[in-house]
């Protein structure tokens, strides 16, 4: 599957070989798909990536991406959408916008990035192909090619989940023509994705230059191979552009940038999990070289390290030090309790998510966290309630643990209820279905539990009808 991300976003970003003019910095032309059809697109396209692709099931890494992804979205053109930012588990540097609000971030392009902004910027790009309804208006200037990239699209993901190799080959068969003719005119939806994220850096008080910046070196890094990364072969980078947008972003630098300190304990984080076990030893020369503006974020990584082959007591003398020298982050409160758990120190993990969610109740891996501890304890009663708090949620893990309690509690027909919830979260309707129908089937279910399963059944069915329509 390595050309897949490529052609999802040739899709939706390569622009139709008819030359049509811009509009307006920040004024959306009018489109042959509705908004409704564009959600409905994107929850399709969803649940392939879901289906095919290695979605990263990491709730803190995906708990600051969403707060970051909200974070510029609030500042764009269309702050009301439901934007939902998810990570694939995926080396290379990649990133894509899908119709509906979907956007999707490689593991790697966040490891390369040299600083929030500069991840925010490629969100900020992203993010302005979706508010500014790119393949809505690439559908408008050419209908018929569109469809047919579609098709080619969904054929290659199908075809690619049996014979990668083949799958891709058909797709780009298909589209290398287009895609060629079409450069020019993908061009400038680029030129105005970079103009529109670089005032939501701006106003998001995150650096503007970092666009350009990240843009620059990635270029410069990879000038010498004969193959570009995939971000750079469908997000085109010329010396011009790079210029205009640097020079755009320099008039336009907020008074005070804000970066968050969590970026750096992120980055650590998602290399401890690609490192798939960690070497303690390459965590150690990653803390004894880090920079000042590195060095607590390293130091968790090394006890991520060290918690990852149970050496508890050095992950807990890392980690408690880090509480008191850089403060009750919520990833080191989490991380820490996640030790005490695994020590078999209940009572003491317990104390620390509590705490977590004491100072950040908003935060889902806090309530994943204590939710599972509760389960560990046999206490599911408890741990149903833990995670009712944190609804409603389009974060999957909620209901699946949700399910998960409600089982265990033996709370009538709730664990089908959940899943259903999960299944359709993830793009899976025929799934959610299924749930759904097991319910309607039992003679035992209450009346209530009926009428919920009969409401929602009745709902999907009809979205499922909508889509085929389509």
């Amino acid at each position: 599957m390595k050309r897949l991300l490529a052609l999802l976003a040739a899709l939706i970003l390569a622009a139709s070989s008819a030359h049509a003019a811009l509009p307006v910095m920040g004024e959306v032309a009018s489109s042959a798909l509705t908004r409704a059809q564009e959600r409905d697109l994107g929850r399709q396209l969803m649940a392939e990536v879901w289906r095919r692709l290695p979605v990263l099931e990491d709730p803190e890494i995906n708990a600051y991406l969403q707060d970051l992804g909200q974070r510029l979205a609030t500042h764009s053109d269309a702050p009301e959408l439901d934007y939902h930012f998810f990570v694939l588990d995926v080396p290379s540097i990649n990133a894509f916008a899908m119709p509906g609000g979907y956007i999707g971030v490689n593991a790697g392009l966040i490891l390369s990035a040299r600083s929030e902004s500069e991840l925010a910027g490629v969100l900020a790009h992203e993010i302005a192909h979706v508010t500014q309804r790119h393949l809505a208006r690439r559908l408008e200037a050419s209908q018929r090619l569109s469809l047919q990239n579609a098709a080619l699209l969904l054929a290659a993901i199908l075809i690619g989940t049996q014979d990668p190799q083949a799958g891709t080959a058909a797709a780009a068969a298909g589209m290398a023509g287009s895609i060629q003719q079409q450069l020019n005119y993908s061009r400038a939806f680029e030129h105005e994705a970079d103009n529109l994220g670089i005032r939501m850096l701006a106003t998001a008080n995150l650096d503007p230059q970092g666009m350009p910046d990240f843009f620059a070196r990635l270029a410069q890094a990879t000038r010498f191979q004969p193959r570009p990364p995939e971000y750079l072969s469908t997000h085109p980078v010329t010396e011009a552009r790079i210029a205009e947008s640097s020079s755009r972003a320099a008039t336009m630098r907020p008074s005070q940038v804000f970066e968050s300190t969590t970026f750096r304990y992120m980055q650590y984080r998602l290399q401890v999990l690609q490192a798939g076990p960690p070497r303690v030893e390459d965590f150690e020369a990653l803390a004894n070289h880090a920079g000042p503006d590195e060095r607590h974020a390293a130091r968790y990584g090394l006890a991520l390290a060290h918690a990852a082959h149970r050496n508890h007591q050095q992950a807990r003398s890392i980690l408690s030090q880090l509480l008191r020298e850089a403060g009750e982050e919520a990833c080191l409160l989490l991380a820490l309790a996640r030790v005490e758990q695994d020590a078999g120190r209940l009572e003491e993990s317990e104390r620390l998510f509590q705490q977590a969610i004491a100072l950040y109740p908003d935060h889902l891996p806090a309530r994943l966290g204590l939710a599972e501890l509760q389960l560990q304890a046999n206490r599911p009663e408890q741990a149903y309630w833990t995670l009712q708090r944190a609804l409603p949620t389009r974060e999957p893990a909620v209901y699946w643990q949700l399910a998960r309690a409600a089982a265990a509690a033996g709370r009538g027909k709730e664990p089908q209820l959940a899943m259903a919830e999960y299944y359709e979260l993830r793009g899976d309707l025929d799934a959610a279905l299924q749930q759904l129908q097991q319910i309607l089937n039992d003679p035992a279910a209450s009346p209530h539990d009926t009428a919920r399963a009969s409401s929602r059944k009745e709902r999907l069915l009809r979205e499922r009808e909508r889509q085929l329509r389509q």
